[in-house]
């Protein structure tokens, strides 16, 4: 029920609340040093993508994309700063505008960080730190997260998710094994339609909510420089307008760089409370990616497997799985500007599907 899970989420917040806390009031008794307070800043960065993709078979897709994102940044003085990107993207000859996110940092210590507004929440590390186009080695999303992903046979199991709420980031330990920490309290997922059997959710990133609660979660890192690193997120929120039923998500995600070689994947869970007659169980639908690159000179060669597995309620399969084989080929132009193709495979489990396509892109980090 949401009732237990919440108190488990809300715990766990506390602990790692706690935590930061500790580790910034550790390092507060060292000597101070002497800081250099620069005066206020505006810097305009962002990137733009202009793409074609096209189906090999089913309904042969053949359609030009185009979108920027900028990202504005302000800081006053060393220990405020406010960021914000914006997403503006043309959809069947409509520009679509989207606020990615907007955020207030306060720098309350060198080891902690003060986040409000609205933010991309740390839930694994695709969503946080490589979704942007010219950081995404791939040119599309993997088939986990419904950000600029063609149907390939299963539903995504989590958007890339922005919401509004406060965040804290602290470091707990450096050296040869580095530890920080994210708590965060959010509005949380909505469903779009509740009288569906199993009701599909969205993050509205809504200044209200549609319920009493509030969703709870965090990340811890490990991180060994600099080769490696392994992070472990969770959330937990009730999304119906009760607050009986809610969602939790898990995921756990890992990198290891040597030299021009990156492998990179990420596990999700999530567990959705439905109300039947009988009473409230769980939907529970998981999956994995992985990914491999290797850099040759400007060249980068990319392979990526997804697969989300079968959706199943009391034991019985809801929705089918399905996997996606990605052959992508990269050429570096700059270290932000990079030339991407790539080849979707996608196979459902039982049903048969005819929407394989190739993706084509620029991508142009500025």
């Amino acid at each position: 029920m949401a009732t237990r899970e919440t108190h488990l989420g809300g715990a766990l917040l506390a602990a790692m609340v706690l935590l930061v806390l500790l580790a910034s009031g550790g390092a507060a008794q060292e000597e101070p040093t002497a800081r250099v307070v620069p005066t206020n800043e505006v810097v305009i960065t962002g990137y733009g993508t202009v793409g074609y993709a096209f189906g090999t078979q089913g309904e042969n897709e053949n359609a030009f994309t185009t979108s920027i994102s900028p990202i504005f940044l302000f800081q006053f003085q060393d220990r405020v700063l406010f960021e914000a990107e914006f997403e503006f993207e043309l959809t069947e000859g409509v520009t679509e505008t989207g606020l990615e996110y907007a955020q207030l940092d306060l720098l309350l210590h060198d080891n902690f960080t003060l986040v409000g507004g609205k933010f991309l929440l740390p839930f694994g590390i695709f969503g946080e730190r490589l979704h942007p186009t010219w950081i995404n080695k791939f040119p599309t999303s993997p088939p986990l997260y419904g950000h600029h992903v063609a149907a390939f046979g299963a539903e995504p199991l989590v958007p890339i998710i922005s919401d509004i709420g406060v965040m804290g980031r602290g470091v707990l330990s450096t050296g040869p094994v580095n530890v920080s920490a994210t708590a965060y309290v959010t509005q949380g997922p909505a469903a779009e339609d509740e009288t569906a059997a199993i009701a599909e959710l969205i993050f509205p990133a809504s200044s209200s909510d549609n319920n009493n609660g509030k969703m709870v979660g965090g990340r811890l890192d490990l991180s060994l420089p600099p080769d490696a690193e392994l992070n472990v997120s969770y959330f937990n929120g009730d999304y119906d307008e009760l607050g009986v039923l809610d969602l939790t998500g898990w995921n756990v995600a890992a990198e290891v760089r040597r030299a021009n070689l990156e492998i990179r994947g990420e596990y999700i869970q999530t567990r959705q409370e439905v109300e039947t007659p009988a009473g409230f169980p769980t939907v529970k639908r998981h999956g994995f990616y992985a990914q491999v690159a290797y850099r040759v000179g400007p060249w980068e060669p990319v392979f990526r497997w997804t697969q989300v597995f079968d959706a199943k309620l009391n034991g019985q399969t809801q929705q089918e799985g399905a996997w996606q084989a990605g052959f992508g080929l990269d050429y570096w132009l700059s270290p932000s500007i990079a030339v991407m193709a790539g080849y979707e495979l996608n196979r459902e489990d039982v049903t048969e599907l005819d929407n394989d396509r190739i993706v084509l892109h620029i991508a142009y980090g500025f």
